[in-house]
């Protein structure tokens, strides 16, 4: 098989928030977070030899649908999972599949949530992902996913490690009652989750071929919540102190702190199996011949505005971590590039390096002119959006829009909010009276899904301002 096309380790995180980055202090001090004491010195390698993306955003803030955008190189209308109950349609193109059908070996371990509907993960390797195009896989389930899954009798490849050791009992039962509590978890280091997915990832490492190019996906089931630890990553974290929540009420700001050193504990973890895989590629002298991305699927409140968690339109919950170290095929080093993007531009990217022709109908933007420094911007805005159940309704939806500088949050029934990023990184202040014009031009822009108008409909549009 052809040699001259690149391999891919994609490294996947869940619920990273994409200002808890080792970024340099400037950048740190525009995203609201220059006192973050947070030590990745294997993200911050990747950083290093390749282009960070600091304006990275989640096309839709939860698990499944921001899978299914990246997976379909589509937005989140046109993905067909619009919520955490319902599986990739495997007749909808993928990326991998592409990549499969081009001669790539297409593999990946840890937690896809590509079939979170149904809860049943099987040995790992289920009809979803093998008619997705991997041709090999180790998918696992996630936090909380682990126990439902075991509570419906089916545990999945983790459940099953967990049991076959004696330890799902106590773990069910601490998920079960943990919330937001930051003890120890009871299950030993080696069996943690992201531990065990780390290792997985180096087995495969090892296995993969030598005469095919090849993509492996190693998705890590952290800094998801419930925040449980180890008794090693919880005393690592003992004497620092973390940026506080914006906006948190006062008598959240104690338990917050400890639910931050619990996040930030889970983070330092996955940088530390990301360089062990890093190690065993280079064992095996493949790195040569490799492109390394870091992202995750969309990021966390964590106490932010009071809220924990995503599914919301605030910068928290939407704005991802995104490093491409692409130096060994032409990339630049050591960029950090506050452009908007969108997690789903990666499809079209791994296809273009890849010598695969992207589709026409996907709405996803190679950043290859980004990464080797031909063009400064390949989207003018980043888009997010979600349907969600109300509390107090059937179902209440979000949008959002930014170009960086600006964003503008929209939700039916509600007035439009218009926040400026550079001086209020957390959304504190709504200016959206003050700046009517740059309101009503992100509004427009996200009607357009920051594309063009068709010639007619502009024509039309102006018939109404004439």
């Amino acid at each position: 098989m052809t040699q001259d096309r690149p391999n891919f380790l994609f490294l996947f995180s869940d619920q990273h928030r994409g200002d808890w980055m080792p970024y340099s202090k400037p950048v740190k001090e525009r995203l609201g977070v220059g006192q973050l004491d947070l030590n990745m010195p294997n993200i911050r390698g990747i950083m290093d030899r390749g282009v960070t993306f600091s304006c990275a955003v989640s096309p839709a803030p939860v698990c499944a649908p921001a899978r299914a955008c990246l997976a379909s190189g589509r937005r989140y209308r046109n993905c067909r999972v619009y919520q955490n109950n319902v599986n990739y349609d495997p007749t909808l193109p993928s990326f991998y599949g592409k990549l499969r059908d081009s001669g790539y070996f297409v593999t990946g371990a840890g937690k896809f949530d590509l079939n979170k509907g149904n809860l049943d993960w099987g040995d790992g390797f289920h009809d979803t992902l093998e008619r997705m195009g991997f041709s090999s896989a180790l998918d696992s389930e996630g936090k909380m996913d682990a126990v439902w899954a075991a509570l419906m009798e089916k545990p999945g490849p983790y459940g099953s490690v967990l049991k076959k050791a004696g330890y799902l009992p106590a773990y069910m039962d601490d998920m079960v009652a943990r919330g937001r509590g930051t003890g120890v978890t009871p299950v030993p280091s080696e069996l943690y989750a992201d531990n065990w997915i780390g290792e997985k990832g180096r087995e495969m490492i090892d296995a993969l071929p030598e005469n095919q190019p090849w993509f492996l996906q190693l998705n890590f089931s952290g800094p998801h919540d419930p925040w449980d630890v180890t008794e090693e990553m919880q005393q690592a974290m003992e004497k620092r102190t973390f940026p506080e929540a914006a906006d948190c009420p006062w008598e959240e700001i104690a338990h917050n702190q400890a639910v931050r050193k619990n996040y930030g504990a889970m983070i330092e973890n996955i940088d530390r199996q990301i360089g062990l895989c890093m190690q065993e590629l280079e064992r095996c002298k493949m790195l040569e011949n490799t492109i390394v991305i870091y992202g995750a699927d969309h990021g966390e409140l964590m106490g932010d505005h009071g809220l924990y968690g995503k599914s919301r339109p605030e910068q928290g919950s939407i704005h991802i971590p995104l490093v491409i170290d692409a130096s060994r095929f032409g990339g630049m080093e050591n960029h950090c590039l506050h452009t908007p993007v969108e997690l789903q531009d990666l499809a079209a990217t791994f296809l273009d390096y890849a010598g695969v022709q992207r589709p026409d109908n996907w709405e996803s933007v190679s950043l290859r002119p980004l990464l080797e420094g031909r063009e400064s911007q390949v989207r003018p805005y980043a888009i997010s959006e979600l349907i969600t159940r109300g509390r107090k309704g059937p179902l209440q939806s979000f949008g959002c829009i930014t170009d960086g500088i600006w964003k503008l949050i929209l939700r039916p029934g509600q007035p439009d909010r218009l926040y400026h990023l550079e001086d209020d990184p957390f959304e504190c202040s709504d200016v959206a009276d003050q700046y009517p014009e740059e309101a009503e031009r992100l509004r427009n822009s996200f009607d357009d899904r920051g594309g063009k108008k068709h010639p007619a409909l502009a024509k039309y549009t102006q018939t109404f301002h004439a």
